[in-house]
């Protein structure tokens, strides 16, 4: 899942600039293609157990369906934008956008899981160079302050959309023609948006772009895979198995040699300078919570749906809207408090809210009834209106703001990390046990990740 639907509104004025018919336009064409990926996100969750039926029902296979696409993304975020940077921005998201369309053919045409899989890390690749690619265009055709803030808002806006509407589109798309339709629906919207970026936006390349720590890049991706690897293998053999141990083993020597690197390095994946201010470091803790807990639930809240309760995949994304829906009205709502005094107790109340949500889950497993899991997505949406923006707020202000690029970038990194971890772990928990008392775990086990967010950043966080 791309996760960038939380962009900074609050330093949004209220009076809106005058926009050229040009900047309209391109502002448009990178909207439409973002919208193309966030939808895909949340409509494939939808998907995922019809998906398993005819690949193998089994979670495993639906896990690597998933985070496929995430890990590549989280892997790179950072170096795309980098490259994009030297290439140019507007080839960089043409690139991605035409890699995202064809392997969302690719995926449509898939005739074995391992073919799908494939495909599903292509599409994570268009995305990582697409997102970062599409911020800097705006950053380039709006080259003022509040222009670009209300652009940065509509592109915000654009993606809280796709997010929210995936969930049922999807359910609907899957329940009347199947779930190849969902990336079906991707070539001729793809095809589209190529043509509009090719159009309406104008090239530019940044002067002086940051270096790329290869090394370092390439160790904490496979440090990545490795856990992931390890985490699934746990759920389809046991924690015990050798496929299972060898992945841990493999994560602990390839973050064991990433440090090295780092030490190493003149320009280090994880500078020290932003790592070392306790507000940065604390809201990246944060993003890997937030997504940790909610990819996880979003994975296997629609496997137990589906498979548990029995309900069809439109019925299936009909429960799930709440989930999607609440952030983006929560931050509206709540758009006038984005200030650096209200910092921590939106992080750490939204935390303790996203906890009850949690817990109510974990009832719903035990009162089946569709009202207390509406009920418990609501609230886990509502928590997420107030974390995001908030949160986002203190990555930006605790950095200088030329480093601004590279500080959103991780927050992004470790969002997306914390998703392909949460969607493994809580999978492979769901997985050990039957399907009622492993949903009731995984979702536990949430509450716990979720109240220790709530402890790290009321303690960590300033007063003001």
């Amino acid at each position: 899942m791309v996760d960038t639907t939380d962009r900074l509104q609050a330093d949004v004025p209220a009076v809106k600039p005058k926009v050229e018919g040009r900047q309209r336009r391109t502002l448009f064409a990178v909207c439409f293609g973002f919208f193309l990926v966030l939808l895909d996100t949340t409509a494939l969750n939808v998907a995922t157990p019809v998906l398993g039926h005819e690949f193998g029902n089994r979670i495993s296979n639906l896990q690597w369906v998933v985070n496929s696409y995430t890990l590549v993304f989280a892997s790179l975020l950072l170096a795309a934008g980098a490259i994009g940077d030297r290439t140019g921005v507007k080839r960089s998201y043409q690139l991605g956008l035409i890699l995202f369309t064809g392997a969302s053919l690719l995926s449509a045409l898939s005739t074995s899981l391992s073919v799908l899989i494939c495909a599903r890390v292509v599409q994570g690749l268009g995305a990582a160079i697409m997102v970062p690619a599409s911020l800097a265009i705006l950053s380039h055709a709006f080259p003022g302050p509040v222009e670009r803030g209300h652009a940065v808002s509509a592109w915000a806006n654009t993606a809280s959309l796709g997010f929210a509407a995936g969930p049922v589109l999807g359910g609907l798309l899957t329940a009347w023609i199947g779930w190849r339709s969902i990336f079906w629906l991707n070539v001729p919207v793809g095809i589209v948006a190529i043509w509009l970026n090719h159009r309406w936006t104008e090239e530019a390349r940044v002067d002086s772009p940051r270096r790329i720590d290869w090394p370092g890049q390439a160790t904490l991706g496979f440090a990545l895979l490795a856990l992931t690897y390890g985490l699934i293998e746990a759920g389809r053999q046991s924690w015990s198995s050798s496929s299972a141990l060898g992945g841990f083993g493999c994560f602990i020597l390839s973050i064991a040699l990433f440090v090295w690197l780092e030490r190493q390095s003149r320009h280090p994946v994880l500078p020290g300078f932003l790592f070392s201010k306790t507000t940065f470091s604390t809201c990246i803790s944060a993003g890997f919570i937030l997504n940790f807990s909610m990819y996880g639930i979003l994975f296997v809240e629609s496997v137990y749906l589906q498979n548990a309760l029995s309900l069809g995949p439109f019925a299936a994304g009909a429960v799930l809207t709440p989930f999607t829906l609440f952030p983006t009205i929560v931050s509206r709502l709540l758009s006038s408090r984005n200030g650096p005094r209200y910092l921590r107790p939106r992080i750490s109340i939204g935390f303790a809210v996203a906890a009850i949500g949690s817990a109510t889950l974990v009832a719903s497993a035990f009162v089946p009834t569709l009202w207390l899991i509406g009920a418990g997505l609501g609230i886990l949406g509502a928590a997420m209106g107030s974390i995001m923006p908030a949160m986002t707020a203190g990555v930006l202000t605790s950095s200088d703001p030329k480093h601004s690029g590279l500080a959103s970038g991780l927050l992004n990194s470790a969002r997306q990390v914390g998703g392909t971890v949460g969607v493994a772990l809580l999978g492979t928990i769901m997985q050990s046990f039957s399907m009622t008392t492993g949903f009731a775990c995984a979702t536990g086990l949430t509450v716990v990740a979720l109240l220790a967010g709530a402890n790290i950043s009321g303690r960590l966080l300033p007063k003001s």
